[in-house]
C-alpha cells in the first residue's frame, strides 16, 4: 500500500487536520495542526530500498486537540478515485474491472444519485415558478437561446420579495462581486449585496450568467434597479 493511501487512512479514521512536512521518495514527515498548531501528534516514515517498503520510524500517536469537521487534505481528486472501486470488486467478488468500467461505475452512480445536469437544466422553469411561489412578489427570470430550435439556457436571476423591501432601511450602498462555478457546465455567479443598519450584509439579488463581461452584468443591474430603485 502507498504511503499516501495510509496517511489518508489515518486523516479519515482519525478526523484530524495533518501536514506533510517533508514529502519525498525516502521519508515523509506528518504532523497534526489541530488546537491552533499545539497538537503533538506526528509520524515519520523511512523508505527501506532493500524491501520497496516504508517503515514507521517515529511517532507521538496522542492528539491533545479534538476531532475536526473539515479536513483539508480530503480533496476531491482522492474522493473520487476509481482504485477503491477495483479493489472492493476484488474483495466482494472475487474478479476484476477495467479502470475505465470502474470510472463508468462512479460517473452512473453520481447520475443516479443527482440526476443528469442536462435533466436538471430542463426543469430551470418549474424552479423559477417554485421560488415565486413560495416568495410572492419576488422577482425570477430566465434567459435562453434558441440554438438549431431548442431552447438553451443562458442567464438566472433571482431578486426575493423580502431581501426588495428590506433594502428600504439599508444604507445606499450596494457591493457587487462574482465568482466562478464550478459545476459541469461551468458559468458565473455575480451578487448584489447590501448592508443593513447594523452594518450587516444583506443579500439584495443574484444572477447566473455565462461569462462575466459588460452585457451580463447591464442585464443583471438593469433588473436590480427595477426591483430596488436607481
Amino acid at each position: 500500500m502507498k504511503i499516501w493511501n495510509v496517511i489518508m487512512m489515518v486523516v479519515v479514521h482519525s478526523g484530524r487536520n495533518l501536514k506533510l512536512v517533508k514529502n519525498d521518495n525516502s521519508r515523509v514527515w506528518v504532523c497534526c495542526i489541530g488546537a491552533q498548531g499545539q497538537c503533538e501528534w506526528f509520524a515519520y516514515c523511512g523508505f527501506l530500498p532493500s524491501t520497496s517498503c516504508w517503515q514507521l520510524r517515529k511517532v507521538n500517536n496522542v492528539h491533545t486537540c479534538t476531532r475536526q469537521f473539515k479536513i483539508d487534505l480530503l480533496s476531491t481528486k482522492w474522493l473520487s478515485g476509481s482504485n477503491d472501486v477495483r479493489n472492493k470488486a476484488v474483495k466482494k467478488w472475487n474478479t476484476s474491472i477495467s479502470k475505465s468500467k470502474a470510472q463508468w461505475k462512479m460517473t452512473m452512480t453520481l447520475k443516479n444519485l443527482h440526476g443528469s445536469y442536462q435533466e436538471q437544466y430542463k426543469r430551470i422553469y418549474e424552479y423559477a415558478n417554485e421560488l415565486m411561489r413560495a416568495n410572492p412578489g419576488s422577482t425570477v427570470k430566465v434567459k435562453v437561446e434558441d440554438m438549431n430550435g431548442l431552447k438553451v439556457f443562458k442567464r438566472f436571476y433571482v431578486c426575493l420579495k423580502a431581501c426588495k423591501d428590506s433594502f428600504i432601511s439599508c444604507k445606499s450602498i450596494i457591493a457587487l462581486d462574482g465568482c466562478f462555478l464550478k459545476g459541469f457546465y461551468g458559468g458565473e455567479l455575480l451578487t448584489a449585496v447590501g448592508r443593513d443598519p447594523n452594518d450587516q450584509m444583506l443579500p439584495l439579488a443574484y444572477v447566473v450568467v455565462e461569462v462575466e463581461c459588460k452585457e451580463s452584468w447591464s442585464w443583471f443591474l438593469q433588473l436590480l434597479i427595477e426591483d430596488v430603485g436607481d
